[in-house]
C-alpha cells in the first residue's frame, strides 16, 4: 500500500519568517511553573518583525540614534556658544575701545615729540646770564653771516602764501660759562 504523497518540508520548516505560510504562533511558558501564554502574530506582523530582525534595519536603526545624538550634542551647546558670543563681543567693544584710547595717545606722543624736537633743532645758543630773556629773542632758522668786503645780505620778506621750509639746523652744544676762580687771600 501506497500512502498519500507526502513532502518532506524541508524547505517548509527553514525559514520562520517566510511569506504566505499563515499566522505565526509563539507559545511562551516557564521553566518551572504552570503559566504560560500563546501569541498569535499576523502575517503582516510576521513580515514587521522579519523587518526588525534584519542586519538592514540594524545599521539604519544605528546610523540614525548615531545622528541624532550628534544633533542633539549640537542643540545642546547653542546655549553655551551664545554665551560665548556674547562674551567674545564684549571682549571686541573693549578692544576697539582700548586701541581708539591707544590711537589718541599716539597722537599726543607724537605731538609733544614733535614739539621737543622742533625746540631743540631751533633753539638758539644760550644767552649769556645778563638781561636777555628767552621770550625776548627770536629763533633764526639759518646763521647770518657777513664779511668784511660784501654787503650785508637783505632780509628774506614773508609773505602769507609762502611759507619758508624749516631744515633742521644743528646746534653746537652750549657750555655754561665757569665761574671766575677765587683767589685765595694772600697769607702774611
Amino acid at each position: 500500500m501506497t500512502g498519500p504523497d507526502r513532502d518532506t518540508g524541508e524547505q517548509q520548516h527553514g525559514n520562520v519568517f517566510g511569506r504566505g505560510w499563515g499566522n505565526m504562533f509563539i507559545h511562551v511558558q516557564r521553566e518551572s511553573g504552570l503559566a504560560h501564554r500563546t501569541l498569535v502574530l499576523r502575517p503582516w506582523q510576521v513580515q514587521a518583525l522579519r523587518l526588525v530582525a534584519s542586519r538592514w534595519f540594524a545599521a539604519v536603526l544605528t546610523v540614525s540614534l548615531l545622528s541624532w545624538a550628534y544633533f542633539a550634542v549640537q542643540t545642546a551647546r547653542v546655549p553655551f556658544l551664545t554665551r560665548r558670543i556674547s562674551h567674545l563681543e564684549q571682549d571686541a567693544a573693549k578692544i576697539d575701545t582700548l586701541q581708539a584710547t591707544l590711537e589718541q595717545l599716539q597722537r599726543r606722543y607724537d605731538q609733544v615729540q614733535q614739539m621737543l624736537s622742533a625746540s631743540t633743532r631751533s633753539a638758539p645758543p644760550a644767552p649769556p646770564a645778563s638781561s636777555v630773556t628767552p621770550s625776548t629773542t627770536a629763533p633764526r632758522a639759518t646763521p647770518v653771516r657777513s664779511t668784511p668786503d660784501k654787503a650785508p645780505a637783505k632780509a628774506v620778506n614773508k609773505t602769507p602764501d609762502t611759507v619758508p621750509i624749516k631744515t633742521p639746523v644743528k646746534t653746537p652744544a652750549v657750555v655754561p660759562p665757569k665761574a671766575p676762580e677765587k683767589t685765595p687771600p694772600p697769607v702774611h
